[in-house]
């Protein structure tokens, strides 16, 4: 099984063949979702299957906009198909949560890489787009690590629209990826633009994405258990977003109970996969990874010694302190 160091390795050499190849031509069928909606497994029934035995899935709705596919987060799983298809869906029990299927890992990283250059890695300007030769600069600087795409991303539509906005005022051209990005979010409408100026539709809308089925840059391939791995944990961060009384309580087990040392540590290991040391990237990423990524997957290791950190111990101390809830 690839473990969650594996995918974070294979994406970062896919972001660097995106960014490398800023040229890549993306070609996205942005109505193949709706065919999608006819049956969880793509194959056009969306009544019970053909065969004996076969299970039933009730008739999905369709956004005629865009294809994307309403259905409550427990059918989420089930919807994803296995083939190179984007699907889109909005989540009908999570109000504000919608989630993309890119077909592919690079396609995601043509989306993604500027944005997440943008919002959450290591040593990146905060204040502009930076430009493909930029992030290629970046690599050469951390070896294999490009810090321009992560295997799954989440982002507010708040932060999307600040995307859309510092490329415009910096006359930034849009590649092929971002251009379709927008198109699909507008078309969403979960963005609009008014009088010149990019706003979201919602503060209270949020976007998770996951790469699709199949082959990826570096030999590796996304299979059905990594591509599980990354939606829970990506989930993790809508919960984190979404949920008050959450997000206090993983805040103050930071501040109030991990002590300087533990604080340094899980700070250190999670600058060295490539995020920004910020607090307010690495409470979101310690709880995403310690509450919602499988252990298989899990990059955070124990460390030894009175500075080090024994993860399990956290895990647990963690899921206590949000049990007992913000106070």
């Amino acid at each position: 099984m690839t473990r969650y160091r594996g995918y974070c390795a294979l994406a970062r050499r896919a972001a660097l063949l995106f960014v490398t190849f800023a040229a890549f031509a993306l070609a996205v069928d942005m109505h193949a979702p709706a065919r999608a909606a006819d049956g969880p497994d793509g194959s056009g029934e969306s009544g019970a299957s053909s065969g004996s035995g076969a299970r039933s899935w009730p008739a999905l709705a369709v956004d005629g906009d865009t294809g994307a596919i309403r259905l409550p987060l427990g059918q989420l799983e089930a919807a994803l198909v296995s083939d190179a298809r984007l699907q889109l869906f909005t989540v009908t029990d999570q109000p504000g949560l919608h989630v993309m299927q890119a077909a592919s890992l690079v396609q995601q990283g043509a989306m993604f890489s500027r944005v997440v250059a943008l919002l959450e890695r290591r040593d990146m300007p905060r204040d502009r787009v930076v430009s493909a030769a930029a992030l290629v600069a970046h690599a050469r600087r951390f070896g294999a690590d490009p810090a321009g795409l992560t295997a799954g991303n989440n982002f507010s539509t708040v932060e999307l629209t600040h995307f859309f906005e510092l490329a415009r005022e910096q006359g930034v051209v849009l590649n092929q990826g971002e251009r379709t990005l927008q198109a699909i979010l507008v078309r969403w409408r979960l963005i609009r633009e008014e009088q010149g100026v990019w706003k979201a539709a919602s503060p209270r809308d949020f976007l998770i994405t996951i790469p699709g089925l199949g082959p990826a840059p570096g030999g590796e391939t996304i299979n059905a258990a990594v591509r599980a791995a990354i939606l829970s944990h990506e989930l993790g961060h809508w919960q984190y977003f979404s949920n008050n009384a959450y997000a206090h309580a993983c805040r103050s087990f930071w501040w109030r109970e991990l002590s300087y040392e533990e604080r340094a540590e899980l700070t250190r290991q999670l600058a060295n996969l490539g995020y920004d040391p910020s607090d307010r990237i690495v409470i979101d990423e310690m709880q995403a990874y310690l509450l919602h990524t499988p252990a298989a997957y899990m990059p955070i290791v124990d460390t030894p010694g009175p500075d080090g950190i024994d993860v399990g111990k956290v895990r647990r101390r963690l899921q206590e302190r949000v049990a007992q809830g913000g106070e």
